[in-house]
């Protein structure tokens, strides 16, 4: 007989599930339920702050060294980080720095205006380091090289 109790108590609570599912009361309402996955890539307002538009710190490569001073343009750098990748023997070019960053070589602060050697890039190749930096103010000159 108590089997009979605990089958019809079942069945009382699949029969009051299934109205529930076809009448929802109004009272049980919830929210918009947001995850911690939907707030983690949320888009962020960015603020027309001096904080706001600093530059990111970038750790440095784990081996770097200029091989060769081309020409007064462009050096040739080794470049090993585990993150981008190995080159070996990757052309940099002179240039002027669009952005804020950091030296790869020194880890100094760069201004956007500054004088800065940056990986050759084209159309059809670009390499995983191509927003990376160096000061032209550290690298060694030619003349400087012919010196020692």
């Amino acid at each position: 007989m108590n089997k009979n109790v605990s089958c019809s108590s079942d069945a009382e609570i699949v029969e009051r599930a299934l109205l529930q599912l076809l009448r929802p009361s109004n009272d049980l309402h919830v929210g918009h339920i947001e995850s911690s996955f939907k707030k983690k890539f949320r888009l962020k307002k960015i603020l027309a702050s001096p904080e706001a538009r600093r530059a990111e710190w970038i750790p440095p490569p784990a081996r770097i060294f200029i091989h060769e001073v081309l020409t007064p343009h462009t050096i040739s750098v080794c470049w090993s980080d585990s993150q981008t990748g190995h080159y070996g023997d990757q052309i940099w070019r002179l240039g002027f720095a669009r952005t804020s960053g950091f030296c790869a070589l020194s880890g100094q602060p760069i201004r956007a205006g500054d004088d800065v050697f940056r990986p050759r890039r084209n159309v059809v190749k670009v390499p995983s380091n191509w927003n990376r930096m160096i000061l032209a103010s550290v690298v060694p000159t030619m003349r400087d090289l012919a010196l020692t």
